[in-house]
């Protein structure tokens, strides 16, 4: 498969899932599904609660680009938030049920690498032929 790279937006949740599915069939990814489902989820809901603090008016833009075998992806919300968000090495156990964290923390294990700069998340992962 030569480079993909195209861009989805969203408005809200309600759809997010479907588009996620549809980009893991679109690459041809589906040996990595689980990987890339829990990272984008994660990273859309962060955007939508986090970033557009709820609202549904407001776009979330998910960018992606396949090359190679590296798996690009940046999750844009619509806040005017700084953008330092912390990426949790590690949290406890008893911080595994909780509310907040955990998701940027799931991010930062099934990814290569993952930041956020203004009100854009960053992630890349490798992609390793079957």
């Amino acid at each position: 498969m030569g480079a993909v790279h195209k861009e989805v937006m969203l408005h809200g949740l309600e759809r997010h899932q479907m588009v996620i599915d549809g980009i893991i069939q679109e690459l041809e990814l589906e040996a990595y599904a689980f990987d890339i489902r829990l990272i984008l989820i994660e990273a859309v809901t962060n955007a939508y609660y986090h970033g557009n603090l709820s609202d549904c008016s407001k776009p979330i833009t998910i960018r992606y680009l396949l090359m190679d075998q590296l798996l690009k992806l940046q999750i844009e919300d619509s806040g005017a938030g700084d953008g330092k968000l912390v990426f949790p090495e590690a949290i406890g156990s008893d911080e595994l049920l909780e509310e907040g964290g955990r998701g940027l923390y799931l991010i930062r294990c099934f990814s290569d690498s993952a930041e956020m700069i203004h009100h854009t998340m960053y992630i890349s992962k490798s992609i390793c032929p079957s």
